[in-house]
């Protein structure tokens, strides 16, 4: 789990750099634009593609921190089994959604490339964001494949849940 998590942490800061990026060139842009009427053609569109990277590169370390939104349909029942089973069985269910649609980006990645699909100012192609999206979300059903091993085995699931466990041992 530890090498997922090294991963899952290069990939986020790879992710925040992109952020970044983005936060750069939308402030050149609205400088550019409302300073010297010149804005920086194409600028919507790789803020558009920056984000489904960012967005795409962040999920695992996202999920292994336990940074989503969460809604507690089924509640926490203080009984080990009953709450082992709810753990694998959200992750189960994670895992195949995210294994669908790791399947259908590379689907729809060769669709892109084949009706040559990109974007409207620079004509930046789609496939590779395509791509990209499949990688990552293939790599975030590993992340839950291997938290369902977890769980199976009554280990912490995550970040959250192994800070937890070292802060109990040095307190």
């Amino acid at each position: 789990m530890k090498t997922l998590d090294n991963v899952s942490g290069g990939l986020a800061i790879l992710s925040g750099l992109v952020l970044v990026a983005a936060i750069g060139l939308t402030f050149a842009d609205v400088v550019l634009r409302y300073v010297f009427a010149a804005p920086i053609l194409g600028a919507r569109d790789l803020l558009e593609m920056g984000m489904v990277t960012v967005v795409a590169l962040a999920l695992p370390f996202t999920w292994r921190i336990g940074g989503h939104i969460v809604v507690d349909l089924i509640p926490e029942y203080g009984i080990r089994a009953l709450d082992r089973g709810r753990d694998i069985s959200v992750r189960a269910i994670g895992f195949f959604v995210f294994a669908a649609l790791a399947w259908r980006a590379w689907l729809r990645a060769d669709d892109a490339a084949l009706f040559n699909e990109a974007t409207n100012m620079i004509a930046l192609p789609f496939q590779p964001f395509f791509w990209l999206l499949a990688a990552a979300t293939a790599f975030q059903a590993l992340v839950l494949a291997a938290e369902i091993g977890l769980a199976a085995t009554g280990r912490p699931l995550g970040y959250r849940a192994a800070w937890a466990a070292a802060e109990t041992d040095g307190a």
